[in-house]
């Protein structure tokens, strides 16, 4: 039986929260570092305009994250007008960051975070939009848990797969799993596909983009 790494994933999200959120803000960091991240994490910034694109006009809509680390697509959504916004993550501190974020915005009332594994995560809350993004690069038997998302999921399901065989494979494979101590996964479109459909979403679309499938599904 697969056993899944999550302790691991927790100690390495708490310890690299901050320094994470500096992609997004480039806080703390020389314009050097700036300017790696733009080119060799574009794809970061990449997917969260796909998801904003793909969600299109959310006003009044319930949204949940899973894997919404320090809150960026959770304050984004409540901004754009959502009706409420639920964050769910393992990591402690990463919640923090998130809290901070949607408090400092403006827009505290309208979201909520949870701390759980999506597996363990118990709510009777339907969403109409469900994102999953830099979510399966850590998750080493995805089914069970796209199982529950879709059991939540009214309209649209929205994730980011991390390509297998693309350069970066090997290079994140050495850097987080084997010096930092995290798992890390990578996925074929087909396999990706097959999973999705068996915990009964239907793929609308999917679109390649840097090191990552981008799918759009929605329930059957």
């Amino acid at each position: 039986m697969k056993q899944d790494n999550m302790p691991q994933v927790t100690r390495f999200w708490n310890t690299i929260a901050e320094e994470f959120d500096a992609i997004y803000t480039g806080a703390n960091k020389s314009w050097t570092s700036r300017f790696l991240d733009r080119v060799f994490r574009k794809d970061i910034y990449q997917r969260f305009d796909w998801v904003m694109q793909k969600s299109g006009d959310v006003r009044g809509k319930t949204i949940c994250d899973i894997g919404c680390g320090s809150g960026r697509f959770v304050t984004e959504f409540a901004k754009r007008g959502a009706a409420h916004v639920t964050g769910v993550d393992v990591a402690p501190d990463m919640l923090k960051l998130a809290q901070g974020l949607v408090e400092r915005d403006g827009v505290a009332d309208k979201c909520d975070f949870a701390l759980s594994d999506v597996l363990n995560w118990k709510t009777d809350r339907k969403f109409d939009i469900a994102i999953a993004i830099g979510f399966w690069d850590y998750i080493q038997d995805p089914p069970e848990r796209l199982r529950l998302i879709r059991n939540f999921t009214k309209e649209t399901f929205l994730s980011a797969w991390p390509r297998f065989w693309t350069w970066r494979m090997p290079v994140r494979k050495v850097r987080l799993q084997y010096i930092r101590g995290c798992p890390v996964y990578f996925f074929r479109k087909p396999q990706v596909f097959e999973m999705l459909e068996g915990a009964g979403f239907q793929v609308v679309s999917c679109e390649t983009i840097g090191k990552l499938f981008c799918v759009e599904a929605r329930p059957k």
